[in-house]
């Protein structure tokens, strides 16, 4: 492992920026495609998946399944390490929250990471974690936050914010969409310039990013939005789905499926947990943005997708849909990636690329 914790070459991320290409989708949109670094055939999986998906096919590696929700709370993270340069500094507060969603009034823990020699009031990240509405926590993120508040010379905060079941729609949304009163409240003692920010979030995280800026909608506070792989349509497979949108190698068969099937036979679950049973109700644009009726509402977006996870057509579709109600959208798919690269930080060299990326969209605003 190399000293500053990547488990890669460190000039790996240098060759994913270097080898970007642009194609021209149908519609005109234009798709960034960003390559694996040290492999070269076309619908292959990046090594370090297969790696880790032939062991996870030959019980070498065992995670819950199921609905043990504890147990998936408590499994360990993917591997992860940190790539910053060590001075970030990592706080913790407690957000006291008033209840805008009915009266519940609540307390939810805020990680703040700000880097050393911040020029304040500097730019500020709001980053919403994934895991299916039901888990996730700032073990899976802590890396990639780090790295993206070094990178960008922002402040980046973590809401950790009510899961399902225990807190169905709409709990979780409205803690991340009242984490930005906090931030209003608290813009000049955190250091942060709230003309200048910025929603993320990754799977579940980009639909709850989609949600907060269609309940800001007209307030004019977000001015970027910056989503990973999300859940934006969680409704039933569509008719027009199918396996040939991933064309794969024939020797990589099994391992490339695996992937596209591990999201895809998680969705059929959801609206058992996040919305008690209530299959409609994945419909409802704050869950599901793909069915927003004015998506002109959206400030400029970054929509990015990985070549074998079962929501690359709906988030590259959605993109479209972006485009054509006139949002500024920069649309990029990873190749050889499948879904939730972004927490393997110093392990996956696109997680590295990809915060880089939003560094540079974040030093824009």
């Amino acid at each position: 492992m190399a000293k500053d914790g990547r488990t890669y070459d460190a000039s790996f991320a240098d060759i994913i920026a270097a080898g970007t290409r642009i194609v021209v989708l149908d519609n005109g949109t234009e798709l960034e495609l960003r390559p694996m670094p040290d492999e070269e055939r076309e619908h292959a999986l990046d090594p370090r998946v297969y790696e880790l998906t032939q062991k996870r096919l030959s019980g070498a590696f065992v995670t819950p399944a199921g609905v043990d929700f504890e147990a998936m709370r408590k499994r360990p993270n993917k591997e992860n390490h940190d790539i910053d340069s060590g001075g970030v500094t990592e706080t913790v507060e407690t957000m006291h929250l008033t209840g805008r969603d009915g009266g519940d009034v609540r307390d939810i823990e805020l990680y703040v990471f700000t880097p050393e020699e911040l020029a304040a009031p500097a730019p500020v990240v709001a980053f919403y974690h994934g895991g299916g509405f039901t888990v996730g926590n700032i073990g899976m993120y802590r890396p990639a936050l780090r790295y993206l508040a070094e990178q960008a010379g922002c402040v980046v905060v973590f809401p950790d914010y009510r899961l399902a079941p225990e807190h169905p729609f709409p709990a979780g949304l409205n803690d991340c969409d009242e984490t930005l009163d906090y931030l209003v409240e608290h813009a000049e003692r955190l250091g942060i310039d709230m003309s200048r920010l910025a929603v993320a979030g990754d799977s579940a995280g980009g639909s709850l990013a989609n949600g907060v800026v269609q309940l800001r909608a007209g307030s004019g506070l977000v001015k970027l939005v910056m989503e990973m792989y999300p859940a934006v349509d969680s409704g039933p497979v569509p008719p027009e789905w199918s396996y040939d949108m991933y064309p794969w190698l024939p020797e990589q068969a099994v391992e490339a499926k695996s992937r596209v099937d591990r999201i895809k036979a998680s969705v059929d679950d959801l609206s058992a947990v996040y919305t008690a049973g209530d299959a409609q109700k994945m419909l409802d644009p704050l869950i599901s943005a793909a069915y927003c009726e004015d998506l002109s509402v959206f400030p400029r977006t970054v929509v990015v997708s990985s070549e074998f996870d079962y929501l690359r057509y709906q988030n590259e579709k959605f993109a479209q849909q972006l485009r054509a109600a006139g949002v500024e959208v920069r649309a990029i798919r990873y190749l050889g990636c499948d879904h939730g690269f972004f927490e393997a930080c110093g392990v996956m060299p696109q997680a590295e690329d990809l915060c880089r990326v939003m560094a540079a969209e974040v030093r824009k605003l």
